[in-house]
């Protein structure tokens, strides 16, 4: 099997020669990675992402929520730039009218560069008429939908150019995470309590964002369907304990939505991920009876997200892409212990399809190259 054959085996719960897999980290972690194997330009990351795949033994190099990070395309924004102090954030919110600044953590190899919502244009508004209709699908004029961009910038690797891969997928996914977007225009505190106690703000709110993000698709998939691989939608309604919104109200105010662009994406026969952080046991199975193929990134140090009891609950049903926590295992224990962890997962799955393994999320600066080499050895061995 090739890489794709395997990734689409496993999505589609047959059987695979082996289980697939993908690696997602930190730039900072990468680079530490580029310069262990001692590439050229180890800081060139989207240059050098083939070899350090090739050199771990994964299938894919995955961002948060796409299988392939670098072969994601969208359509060319040509609207305003944030001002400063404002940056374009890495979710491209901006491009709604969200503000986003840059910070860093940490120095040295184990320096983590971010963004953070700040100064939400909505945030000082009170009553459901402040906000005009049509303020948000209005923006779609800030879009060509004629052209498609890669995400990264990267010249050599247009969607052109990978069609017809047997390593990478052209993926898809922008402005569809409806819970987010609406934090990120209202701020996160404020749309939370718009919930429980403005819900005419927050439900004129939704609609908006909602309107936005399924004409968005529609003109994505009208323009782009037809050569679309895997579609990756992201949407932390959940956090290390539980739902961050009472699952009726995402029951009521977005699963609608959900099930919309998903029926819209699965027309063009595109694979749809759904990536969710936490403990999300309250409505994935909302989500899975929505129709989603893959469910992102399993992250097994959230409450009652063992990877057996995810396996239990949900390995039938839906295709795990993740799997292997980021937050204690992959940093602090020692490569045994990692190996464990992913004999366990062997024996879970087998060959018999159903997940792809990976970190459950971007594995961070600070993890030690071995660990993250022996996560790979084992699955390979």
């Amino acid at each position: 099997m090739n890489k794709k054959e395997r990734a689409l085996a496993a999505i589609r719960h047959m059987s695979v020669d082996k289980i697939p897999s993908a690696y997602r980290g930190t730039n900072s972690l990468s680079i530490r990675l580029n310069k262990y194997f001692d590439f050229k330009n180890p800081e060139d990351i989207l240059g050098n992402y083939k070899n350090l795949i090739k050199a771990l033994g994964a299938d894919f190099y995955a961002s948060g929520s796409k299988i392939c990070k670098f072969t994601t395309y969208t359509a060319r924004y040509v609207g305003p730039d944030p001002q400063k102090p404002y940056v374009k954030d890495h979710s491209f919110y901006y491009q709604i009218g969200a503000n986003s600044r840059s910070g860093t953590a940490g120095s040295g190899e184990s320096r983590l560069d971010y963004d953070v919502i700040v100064d939400p244009p909505l945030g000082t508004i009170n009553n459901a008429s402040e906000i005009k209709d049509g303020f948000l699908t209005k923006r779609l004029a800030y879009f060509d939908f004629s052209h498609f961009d890669n995400k990264y910038g990267s010249k050599d690797l247009t969607h052109e150019k990978v069609s017809g891969s047997n390593e990478d997928f052209i993926c898809l996914g922008n402005l569809t995470c409806f819970f987010m977007m609406c934090w990120a225009l209202r701020g996160q505190e404020k749309f939370l309590m718009d919930l429980a106690f403005n819900k005419k703000l927050a439900e004129k709110l939704i609609n908006e964002v909602c309107e936005f993000g399924i004409e968005y698709n529609r003109r994505e998939l009208e323009a782009f369907g037809n050569v679309g691989q895997y579609y990756g939608a992201v949407d932390d309604v959940a956090g290390q304990y539980g739902m961050i919104i009472a699952p009726e109200l995402f029951e009521k105010y977005f699963l609608p939505a959900y099930k919309k662009l998903i029926s819209n994406i699965k027309k063009c026969g595109i694979i749809f991920s759904w990536h969710c952080c936490g403990s999300i046991h309250k409505v994935l199975p909302m989500m899975i009876e929505a129709g989603i193929d893959v469910f992102d990134v399993v992250q097994t140090s959230a409450k009652d997200m063992e990877i057996e009891n995810v396996f239990r609950l949900y390995g039938k049903d839906v295709c795990l892409h993740g799997g292997v926590d980021v937050q204690n295992l992959l940093v602090f224990k020692t490569p045994k212990e990692i190996r464990e962890e992913v004999k366990k997962i062997k024996a879970l799955w087998g060959n018999d399809g159903g997940i792809i393994v990976a970190p459950s999320h971007e594995t961070l600066p600070e993890t030690p190259v071995e660990n993250v080499i022996a996560m790979y050895e084992e699955l390979n061995s």
